[in-house]
């Protein structure tokens, strides 16, 4: 009896461990303290990571916004070694951020980013092809010029030629409008900017998109005041660019306040995130199995934590990286989530460390990919001077 009673408290501990190891193979891509991080995966082999960080010229280490540009870094052998950093920016401005990095089917890799003119409610989006000869990004050209409108959190997707572009176009009266673009010939031409959603009495924020099975495009959005999480499709017509009457998929908590959201696809499979754009608060995910037609009740990953990014994996499991500040303590944690989100795995990126001091994000991300039975994380080790590091493990 005792050696069966040692036995189970000896698996009992050792599932305990699993569910919180910590994984400790990690590489810092950039000691800069790094914000907005976007990562894609053209290839089988290939790995492409966009932030944000500050310039050289800036010596502070504050919440700021000013003074920022796009750094970059390639892999084409899974992140066993990377390419020198790359930079993006444009001189003579206010800063340069809001990068996001997509790839298509053939391998074609973009990064679209936000120029804010010397005038904060101006500026331009302008889209970067990478070359993986010289393993560097250069000017495919520029969607969208302003001179009194802010043009913030570009995001991209690619189908085939097309690249759709959404962002949101904020006057100075902090009046916004979700807006959208496509190109058909790899971003060398671009329609006029469109509103997505109809009802222009709620200030948007954070918009994302995703492409379904059948190319059928979604855009999502949060929203300041608590008034809900948006959800649209665009309506196929070969004579205009318009989208369906936006639905509510999810609320906005009081706490929480306001939100923006991120978008993931495997297929018809889908998950919507949530989370607020600057402070530790709750963290929330919703999934679709019928390219959105319907969604599952709200998940709540944690209420005290931030930078969440989910993937599907081969199976259509769910897997999550997120950051949590849990009684003063800040860690870094991967979980994976059955179908009805009860826990199958927990692991710690970054072990929880006392951090009592806590400075924005800027609407900071981080980024998971998953591929095969391998994943490969992004992440801010946020008490280090938000050092970007990455680790990579297997299921």
């Amino acid at each position: 009896m005792k050696i069966i009673y040692a036995l189970l408290l000896c698996a009992f501990v050792s599932v305990v461990g699993q569910a919180f190891a910590q994984l400790d193979r990690s590489e810092v891509l950039s000691d800069v303290r790094a914000f907005e991080v976007s990562a894609c995966k053209p290839s089988k082999n290939s790995l492409v990571t966009v932030w944000m960080e500050k310039r050289p010229s800036r010596k502070d280490n504050s919440e700021e916004a000013a003074d920022m540009q796009v750094a970059y870094r390639a892999s084409e052998n899974n992140g066993r070694t990377w390419s020198a950093k790359g930079i993006i920016d444009l001189p003579n401005t206010f800063g340069t951020g809001n990068p996001f990095v997509c790839n298509s089917q053939k391998g074609d890799t973009y990064v679209v980013c936000m120029h804010i003119g010397q005038d904060f409610f101006s500026g331009n989006i302008s889209l970067y092809e990478f070359d993986f000869d010289t393993k560097v990004f250069n000017l495919k050209s520029v969607p969208i010029k302003s001179g009194d409108n802010l043009l913030d959190k570009p995001s991209i997707v690619c189908h085939g030629d097309e690249i759709h572009l959404v962002y949101v176009a904020y006057t100075k009266n902090f009046k916004n409008a979700v807006k959208y673009q496509v190109s058909k010939d790899k971003g060398a031409t671009w329609t006029e900017p469109i509103n997505v959603f109809t009802d222009q009495t709620i200030t948007y924020l954070g918009s994302a998109m995703a492409l379904v099975k059948g190319n059928q495009l979604l855009i999502s959005a949060g929203s300041y005041g608590s008034k809900g999480i948006f959800l649209t499709r665009r309506i196929a017509d070969d004579e205009k660019v318009r989208f369906d009457t936006a639905k509510v998929v999810g609320s906005i908590s009081q706490k929480l306040g306001s939100a923006m959201t991120e978008l993931t696809t495997r297929g018809n499979d889908l998950l919507l995130s949530w989370q607020n754009p600057h402070q530790r608060n709750e963290v929330w995910l919703s999934m679709s199995r019928n390219a959105g037609e319907s969604w599952s009740s709200p998940h709540l990953i944690t209420s005290t934590g931030n930078l969440l990014s989910t993937a599907f994996g081969n199976d259509g499991g769910i897997h999550c990286l997120y950051s949590d500040f849990i009684d003063q303590k800040f860690s870094v944690n991967y979980r994976a989530l059955n179908d009805n989100y009860s826990v199958a795995k927990e692991m710690y990126l970054a072990k929880p460390i006392v951090s009592n001091t806590f400075k924005e994000y800027l609407g900071a991300y981080q980024k998971l990919l998953v591929q095969n039975k391998e994943l490969f994380a992004f992440w801010i080790d946020y008490p280090n001077n938000s050092t970007l590091k990455f680790t990579k493990w297997e299921l």
